[in-house]
C-alpha cells in the first residue's frame, strides 16, 4: 500500500483533539512530524500522539492483526517534532502538510509548503481574509501541487446523508435551506477574540462550516452570488463583554452572525438560497431544514440514532438513518477529509473541496461584512472588487486594513480590549 508522508503544522486544540485521533485509523497516511512554536502544545501533542497509537497498538493486537500492529509501531517509532515549519519542510521528504494553526498563519504556512512542492490541506478558514486566500491560489497554480480546504461537515454522516437525499431527488429541486452553527464562545482561547489573528468572529469561525456545507448541499456547480445580512440580527455582538484570558473584556468581533446567501446556477439559471446562522451567543435561528419543491428535509435525533425526515406536501413522512463510509466511530468527518485528500494525492485527483471552494467561501464572509456594512445585499464579485481596489491602494497593508474595515460595521461593537 501507498502511504502518504504527512507533517502536522500547528499542534493545539484542533489537532489534539479531533485529527490526530483519525490518523491510526487511516492506513494510507504516515504522521512523520509534528510542528509548532509553542513547546507546550508541541509536547502535549506528542505525549498524545504516542498514547493514541498505542491505544490502536493495543487492540491490533488484541484482534492479531499484525499488519496494523507493525505500521504504527513504525509510525510511533519515526515521528520527529519541530519548533519551525520552514526548518521541517527543508529537512523532512513530505508529501503533504496539515495545517491545524491559528487563521493568521494559515496563508503563510500554505504557501511555504506548495512552494517546496507538498501538497496541503488546512483547516478552516482558509486564511484571514479573501485577499490572502488569492495568495495561496496563486500558489497552488504555480507549485502544480493539490490544496484541500479541510470542511469536515461534507464528510459528516448527517450531511452526507441529506446530500444524498437531496441528488437522489427526495424533495425535488432544492430552493432554500436554514444552517446554523453556534455555541456559547470560546472563551478559553484568546486568539479567536483577536482580529489580527483570527480575522473575525464567529462567521469566519463558526459560520464557515454552514457556509460551506450549504454550497456543498446547493452543489458545488453553483456559484456563490449574492450575500445579505439578515434582519434583525444581522452581524452583531450580543454578549458585549466576555472573560478573555482572565479578565472582563469588550468584545470587538462579532459574536452572533445571520446571513443569506443566494447560489445561482449558470447553465440553468437555478439558484438555492441559504439562511445561515454563525453564533458564539448561542442558536436563535430556525431549526436546520432543507426545502424543496416537492418536500422537506429535517432531522431528527432518537436513542443515540438520527434520521433524516423526508416529509412531502401531502404530510406523508418517511425516515433515512444516517449513514455512510465514515460513521463507525468519533470523529468520523475528520476521518473522512484526512483520508480524502491522502486519497487525491496518491490518485492523482484534486480534491472536492479545494483552494476554490475555501477562496469563495471566504469571499462569502466579506460579502456579509460588507452588507452589514452598507445595509443591503451585495455581490460576491462587488465585495471582490472592493477588495480589490483596497489592494490596489493600499499595497501589503490592504489584508490588514480590510479586517479592519469589514469589522467596523458590526452591530452593538465594543471598544477596545479592557
Amino acid at each position: 500500500m501507498e502511504r502518504i508522508r504527512v507533517a502536522a503544522i500547528g499542534t493545539g486544540g484542533i489537532f489534539v483533539g479531533a485529527h490526530l485521533t483519525a490518523y491510526p485509523e487511516i492506513p494510507e497516511a504516515k504522521l512523520v512530524a509534528l510542528c509548532d512554536v509553542d513547546k507546550r502544545s508541541l509536547q502535549n501533542a506528542l505525549s498524545a500522539f504516542q498514547k493514541a497509537y498505542r491505544r490502536r497498538m493495543e487492540k491490533a493486537e488484541e484482534e492479531k492483526d499484525k499488519e496494523t500492529y507493525e505500521r504504527l509501531k513504525e509510525d510511533i517509532d519515526g515521528i520527529r517534532t519541530y519548533s519551525s515549519y520552514e526548518e521541517m519542510l527543508g529537512e523532512e521528504d513530505l508529501d503533504l502538510v496539515d495545517i491545524c494553526t491559528p487563521p493568521k498563519y494559515h496563508a503563510p504556512a500554505a504557501i511555504a509548503a506548495l512552494e517546496a512542492g507538498v501538497h496541503v490541506m488546512c483547516e478552516k478558514p482558509m486564511a484571514r481574509t479573501w485577499l490572502e486566500c488569492l495568495d495561496v491560489v496563486e500558489a497552488v497554480e504555480k507549485s502544480g501541487r493539490f490544496y484541500q480546504h479541510n470542511e469536515n461537515w461534507i464528510y459528516d454522516p448527517l450531511w452526507y446523508t441529506a446530500k444524498k437525499a437531496i441528488d437522489s431527488g427526495a424533495i425535488g429541486d432544492p430552493i432554500a435551506m436554514f444552517l446554523a452553527t453556534a455555541h456559547g464562545g470560546p472563551e478559553n482561547k484568546i486568539g479567536f477574540w483577536i482580529p489580527e489573528v483570527s480575522g473575525g468572529g464567529s462567521l469566519l469561525d463558526n459560520g464557515i462550516h454552514a457556509i460551506t456545507t450549504s454550497w456543498f448541499l446547493a452543489g458545488f456547480d453553483k456559484k456563490p452570488f449574492m450575500v445579505r445580512a439578515a434582519r434583525p440580527y444581522g452581524i452583531s455582538v450580543r454578549m458585549g463583554e466576555r472573560i478573555l484570558d482572565g479578565a472582563y473584556t469588550k468584545v470587538v468581533v462579532e459574536d452572533d452572525a445571520h446571513i443569506l446567501i443566494l447560489f445561482k446556477g449558470d447553465e440553468d439559471g437555478s439558484w438555492v438560497t441559504a439562511h445561515v446562522e454563525g453564533s458564539w451567543s448561542h442558536r436563535d435561528s430556525m431549526d436546520t431544514m432543507i426545502i424543496g419543491t416537492s418536500g422537506t428535509i429535517s432531522f431528527v435525533h432518537e436513542e443515540g440514532r438520527s434520521f433524516l425526515e423526508i416529509s412531502d406536501p401531502f404530510g406523508s413522512r418517511r425516515r433515512m438513518q444516517v449513514s455512510g463510509p465514515t460513521w463507525t466511530f468519533y470523529p468520523s468527518s475528520f476521518y473522512g477529509e484526512i483520508r480524502s485528500m491522502c486519497k487525491s494525492v496518491i490518485s492523482g485527483t484534486k480534491p472536492v473541496c479545494d483552494e476554490r471552494i475555501g477562496a469563495e467561501s471566504t469571499a462569502i464572509v466579506g460579502a456579509a461584512y460588507l452588507s452589514q456594512i452598507r445595509g443591503k445585499g451585495i455581490t460576491v464579485d462587488e465585495f471582490k472588487d472592493y477588495a480589490l481596489e483596497l489592494k490596489r491602494s493600499e499595497g501589503d497593508r490592504a489584508s490588514d486594513l480590510l479586517i479592519e474595515r469589514m469589522l467596523e460595521g458590526i452591530s452593538g461593537r465594543g471598544g477596545g480590549r479592557g
